[in-house]
């Protein structure tokens, strides 16, 4: 699949800075963190400081390398030609200095003016981003039940970006009938739950069983998550507009539902894979499922309305984002950036002489130690929120900052590469 794929691949320039600048940018909020530890630990999750890391990490890291990964991807995984290449680069540009603009006014306490200029600029990324995924899937046969869910999860990245753009909009005209800070709830939840995760399950569908060798896999716990998932938010939005606290329960109780059939869907993957044998960055994709059972547990205690002595809902968001959605692009990095490089730079050669592999592309020891200072880092950094704890919560982040270098080293030291001969 892949090969078939990779020659309807857009060309490395167009996809390679989405990488770069992911990868920068999961250092930069880090550091962000390290500097105001209180936005964090102590803060309800609505302050300047938050907001500015929320977003370098939502929209630097995780959205710039799903942009560059999904075009490298898409015809991968549906056998067609990405719709426009043109588009691609224009998208990169609005979302860097969308992203940097739109932080730059959390953090230094914008009136309203940045907000909806850089939140605009994020828009029509969005707006360009969804068109190219839509008009590349078209109406592609192959793997049906994943292309609904990144189908679907494009729709609520354009929902959530709207919701933000009205949250900005509010801040220079007031003009919600409602709460803004229930509207936050909404555009929060849309992008993790209906972008992020929809996103995610849709990819890690068709990848995981490819990486691990697993085939004839029933889709049916699939298509249950999905619609159990999408029921769940289109639930959360009605209970924050009608005021119902029963439909709000009821949506925390079906999105557990949608997240158990996707993870028994991954341990049969798991169970049955023929690679028994996993590398670095396949251990920290797996590693990263474990961490759904702590996001379900904090729902499950939200929903009993269990006192805790820490931001509950903030932390299960914490968790989500940086527990399962970093981690897991952080080991799919090295299943998709290698390869793209070793395309542009190998793929004229291979028949002809002897060439490198794409694993041999990026330093692994460096890989190495990036993987245990990241989980090690993570488990710490969460331990630190549940304990209030400032002191683990520095030698958490530490390492989660130690991982961050490691991984941008081994990011350029892909991207920087020059033809060797073997």
């Amino acid at each position: 699949m892949f090969n078939q794929g990779s020659n309807n691949a857009p060309s490395p320039e167009s996809v390679v800075p989405f990488f770069v600048f992911s990868a920068i940018s999961w250092l930069v909020g880090l550091v962000f963190i390290a500097f105001h530890p209180n936005a964090v630990l102590n803060s309800a999750y609505f302050n300047e400081t938050m907001l500015t890391i929320t977003h370098i990490l939502v929209l630097g890291f995780v959205t710039s390398v799903i942009f560059g990964a999904l075009f490298q991807l898409l015809p991968v995984i549906f056998i067609q030609r990405i719709y426009s290449e043109r588009l691609t680069k224009s998208i990169f540009y609005l979302l860097i200095f969308g992203t940097a603009g739109l932080s730059s006014s959390f953090y230094f306490g914008s009136n309203g003016v940045g907000l909806t200029l850089f939140g605009s600029l994020l828009n029509l990324a969005v707006i360009l981003f969804v068109i190219n995924v839509w008009k590349t899937i078209g109406n592609s046969q192959q793997n049906k039940v994943p292309r609904l869910f990144i189908k679907t999860s494009a729709v609520w990245l354009m929902l959530t970006a709207i919701a933000g753009l009205f949250l900005a909009i509010n801040f220079l005209i007031p003009f919600l009938p409602f709460s803004h800070l229930e509207l936050l709830k909404v555009h929060a939840h849309f992008g993790i739950i209906g972008w992020f995760i929809f996103l995610i399950i849709g990819v890690t569908s068709v990848l995981i069983p490819m990486f691990l060798l697993v085939h004839n896999l029933d889709q049916r716990p699939l298509k249950f998550a999905y619609f159990f998932l999408l029921f769940s938010l289109l639930l959360g939005v009605v209970s924050k507009l009608s005021g119902l606290e029963i439909l709000l329960y009821t949506s925390y109780g079906l999105g557990i539902i949608g997240f158990i059939y996707y993870l028994n869907f991954m341990h049969v993957v798991y169970k049955t894979r023929l690679r028994r044998k996993l590398d670095f960055g396949l251990k920290k994709t797996m590693i990263a499922f474990p961490t759904l059972l702590i996001v379900l547990l904090a729902s499950l205690l939200y929903l009993l309305g269990v006192k805790t002595d820490f931001h509950l809902s903030a932390f299960y968001i914490i968790v989500l984002l940086i527990g399962f959605v970093a981690t897991l692009i952080l080991g799919q990095f090295y299943k998709t950036l290698p390869f793209i490089v070793w395309l542009k730079i190998y793929k004229p050669f291979v028949g002809k002489e002897k060439t490198l592999l794409p694993k041999d592309l990026y330093n692994y020891t460096i890989l190495k130690y990036q993987y245990y200072s990241h989980v090690s880092g993570f488990i710490l950094f969460f331990g630190s929120l549940l304990l209030q704890l400032i002191s683990l919560f520095y030698i958490g982040l530490g390492l989660l900052l130690v991982g961050a270098i490691l991984f941008l080293i081994n990011v350029m030291q892909i991207v920087l590469h020059k033809k060797q001969t073997l």
